[in-house]
């Protein structure tokens, strides 16, 4: 294809994701994925615009859905699986009201995982949010991964519908702390590359980090960002933010808001993108991730999660998602036991 006519192109998907991403479109109850919009189940293109598709940034705030971790690396384990996946997917919809899946660590270096991650939100009307597996920084995995990423979007069977699911794709869940890809200007390099890419397919890109690291993204004390900071958001479409008091200092779970409350309005005015808080925890008993971790139990686990969603008018001003992390994988962050039963038994975020 000519130069021109593909730099005509990715102007153009990038002016429709950017009517998206500003909340300013009007959009009908029909988009997807919180409005009545359902996918062909035969896996063709929905007969609607891409433009016209997506629900606006306006609509989404409040409670998304779950980090789904994918960390077995045979694609042929049953938890890679269409089957699997299906069922979790249609468990998460009907139980708790979520819209979109975070794909969380997909180390399966196929293009399967996605495909069927695709698969399952088509089936259950959901939207997914593709990630590149970073290996924890080590070697060039994420290259595979990227790959397989590209290969779905650009298969006979499944590249046509693609755009209308997945809702956006992380370059790596905290690439910076992992330093993947080096962590510097060939990292800045190469998400541009990926968002580029991924912008030609109409699909928005950028990474899943914590956008407060002093001296690493934000500048000394939480003010500002760094240089390397600036060409993150620079190359990124959304702030997919890591929001995560569980780690910082031992906080109890009584004083967790006010922390929220100051990243997400030093998110809002500091990286002034699209934002959702992709990553966010608490424990309902000891976790290996945090050992020494105090205020840890089935009752502070409910109060956690319960808070964000009385706060929904809160996230509303502010159109800002969460996702809980995570639906089950990560030990005691989940919100699955292992008997498949729930933490929290009949609760349903609401939608304000």
């Amino acid at each position: 294809m000519h130069k021109l006519r593909i730099c005509k192109i990715l102007l153009l998907t990038r002016s429709g994701l950017r009517a998206r991403l500003s909340g300013k479109a009007d959009k009908p109850s029909t988009c997807f994925p919180y409005g009545s919009a359902k996918l062909p189940k035969d896996l063709s293109k929905p007969d609607i615009p891409l433009e016209d598709w997506w629900c606006p940034q306006s609509m989404a705030y409040g409670f998304q859905g779950f980090s789904y971790p994918l960390e077995v690396d045979n694609c042929s384990d049953p938890s890679n699986s269409f089957e699997s996946m299906n069922k979790d997917f249609a468990r998460m919809k009907a139980d708790f009201g979520a819209s979109i899946v975070r794909m969380y660590y997909p180390t399966c270096l196929n293009a399967s995982v996605f495909e069927n991650a695709l698969r399952a939100g088509v089936a259950n009307d959901m939207a997914v949010i593709f990630q590149v597996w970073t290996n924890f920084g080590i070697g060039d995995v994420w290259k595979q991964s990227q790959q397989a990423i590209y290969d779905v979007m650009d298969s006979a069977e499944y590249g046509h519908i693609a755009p209308y699911v997945v809702h956006s794709a992380d370059f790596g869940s905290e690439p910076i702390g992992d330093g993947m890809d080096g962590g510097g200007d060939q990292f800045i390099i190469d998400l541009g590359l990926f968002r580029t890419k991924m912008n030609s397919y109409g699909v928005p890109a950028g990474i899943s980090e914590d956008w407060d690291r002093p001296d690493w993204i934000s500048g000394p004390n939480g003010v500002g960002l760094t240089d390397l900071g600036e060409e993150v958001k620079a190359n990124s479409d959304y702030c997919h933010a890591h929001v995560m008091p569980f780690y910082h200092g031992d906080l109890l779970v009584n004083e967790t808001w006010d922390y929220i409350q100051e990243q997400i309005v030093w998110l809002n005015g500091t990286v002034n993108l699209p934002t959702m808080i992709t990553e966010t925890q608490w424990a309902w008993g000891p976790t290996s991730h945090y050992p020494d971790k105090s205020d840890v139990g089935v009752s502070q686990y409910t109060k956690y999660w319960k808070k964000y969603d009385d706060e929904c008018e809160y996230l509303k001003k502010f159109n800002i998602g969460w996702f809980l992390h995570a639906w089950y994988g990560e030990g005691t962050f989940d919100i699955v036991f292992d008997n498949g039963s729930y933490v929290i038994p009949h609760w349903r975020p609401r939608k304000c």
